[in-house]
């Protein structure tokens, strides 16, 4: 059972995590890009591999060739859906904004098409919580319902929104 306090909690700044290193350079990003190219790149080039081994002809085609041309074919082509299968998911998470000028919030849904689903607007002002804690924004209307619950995975976002919600108190 969880006890919740009935005193509503005031504000003055955003949340600051004792984890957060300013200093550490945005290099985790440009490592999750350059390993996703790789592993599409390496994933295609084994897959064509695969095929393109029939295409070159050996001097004699008997059993024993065949077997050998089979079994390494299939093993380059496992591995290059092994590639394909490790790639990270496209992310299609809801896009938050938080607007300190016009005290909003904005959650905008995007389908897998890439065409916006769905808008919703809540005034900064009518959330009773909007935080962000251990990498997860969350926020929470006056009635308690979840209105927003994102993980933040990305160092310099997680900055930008603390920047943001300290605007906003």
């Amino acid at each position: 059972m969880v006890a919740l306090p009935d005193l509503p909690r005031d504000f003055t700044h955003a949340p600051h995590s004792f984890h957060d290193n300013t200093a550490m350079s945005e290099k985790k990003t440009k490592k999750k890009d350059f390993r996703r190219a790789a592993k599409g790149f390496l994933g295609s080039v084994l897959l064509l591999s695969s095929a393109g081994i029939w295409l070159v002809s050996t001097g004699a085609n008997d059993a024993a060739m065949m077997l050998i041309k089979l079994v390494f074919s299939l093993s380059l082509f496992c591995v290059g859906a092994m590639c394909f299968s490790t790639l990270d998911p496209e992310d299609i998470a809801p896009e938050v904004q938080i607007d300190t000028t016009r005290r909003q919030l904005r959650v905008i849904e995007t389908g897998l098409d890439g065409r916006t689903r769905r808008v919703a607007v809540y005034a900064l002002d009518d959330l009773a919580e909007l935080s962000l804690r251990d990498h997860v924004l969350t926020a929470r209307d006056f009635s308690g319902r979840q209105v927003v619950a994102l993980p933040v995975n990305d160092r310099a976002t997680e900055r930008a929104l603390r920047r943001a919600l300290s605007f906003a108190a």
